[in-house]
């Protein structure tokens, strides 16, 4: 079950975010973002090339709505 939750600042391609985590134990991947966070940044995933694409200027407006 989930540990506990807690709000952690993340960075992709050198994008500063921040979100809410929920800590749970043994899991097979170290860090997985849900759809909501995907959803929220505006994350892209891009099979084609194996990437994922972040808006920096929408990741600067989040951030600052946010404060």
């Amino acid at each position: 079950g989930i540990d506990s939750v807690v709000r952690l600042d993340f960075y992709i391609n050198d994008v500063r975010m921040s979100d809410e985590f929920m800590v749970v134990q043994n899991l097979s991947e170290e860090v997985i973002l849900g759809v909501t966070t995907l959803q929220k940044w505006r994350i892209k995933l891009d099979f084609e090339h194996d990437t994922v694409v972040v808006d920096p200027k929408v990741a600067k407006a989040i951030l600052k709505n946010m404060k």
